[in-house]
């Protein structure tokens, strides 16, 4: 696998990853320039720090971006053979196991968890086409928790997705596996509660300890980007 420079564009170099003979584009300049000049100082910053730190932590509200900003950060990383793949981690909860049995595969089964993940991507401009391509190549894999025992994880990125709904084993579990040449960031709400009876709490906890460690750092998203609606609807508070 190489890195092949191709062109200049507003100061930044655009890469494609080549592998197997053939060239995927990591970097539609165009859409990406696009997205990134619309990030607030928050949102860069994040940015910033996915791409300087081994762990960056943020619990924001929905609506601000978290997930662009991280699979933005991990396809810049990846361009640039910082990492060699992107492995992002979505927990099954519990309100995501109210659907019961799925028939299919097991990729059939768990599509409907890799929505943001798509979203994102479609947003920096990648086609379906690319996507699939991508992971096919396994150069980005979707995943859970559940097939992570004795699994190491070097060079990567790694996106570990609606952390509210996990409790301190699951973080545990994903995070050693991972080598000091990762990159790695984790991020969730508070606010919103998809697992019956439990303290969705934990992930904050946990995301503090390790972001106050030398090669941790903490971020804050607080801007709204669906809107006024969607922003009176997460501030509703039962009194």
């Amino acid at each position: 696998m190489s890195i092949s420079k191709v062109k200049k564009n507003k100061g930044v170099f655009c890469y494609m990853r080549k592998q197997d003979n053939d060239y995927i584009d990591l970097k539609n300049m165009k859409e990406r320039d696009r997205v990134f000049l619309k990030f607030n100082n928050e949102q860069k910053e994040m940015f910033k720090s996915i791409q300087d730190n081994i762990f960056t932590f943020v619990e924001a509200k929905s609506g601000t971006g978290k997930t662009l900003v991280s699979i933005s950060a991990m396809i810049d990383l990846l361009a640039n053979d910082e990492i060699n793949k992107i492995v992002y981690f979505q927990k099954v909860s519990d309100r995501y196991l109210e659907h019961g049995f799925l028939a299919g595969s097991l990729e059939e089964k768990t599509n409907m968890l890799w929505t943001p993940f798509y979203d994102a991507m479609t947003t920096l401009g990648f086609f379906e086409s690319t996507i699939q391509h991508l992971l096919n190549k396994e150069i980005i894999i979707l995943t859970t928790d559940s097939v992570l025992r004795g699994v190491n994880l070097e060079k990567c990125g790694i996106i570990a997705d609606e952390c509210e709904n996990c409790d301190t084993e699951t973080l545990r579990l994903i995070f050693t596996r991972c080598h000091d040449d990762c990159h790695v960031v984790m991020i969730g709400d508070s606010r919103q509660k998809d697992n019956a009876h439990k303290d969705n709490r934990e992930f904050i906890y946990y995301g503090e300890y390790l972001s106050n460690q030398e090669f941790g750092n903490k971020c804050k998203l607080t801007k709204n980007y669906r809107g006024k609606f969607s922003k009176c609807a997460e501030d509703f508070v039962l009194k």
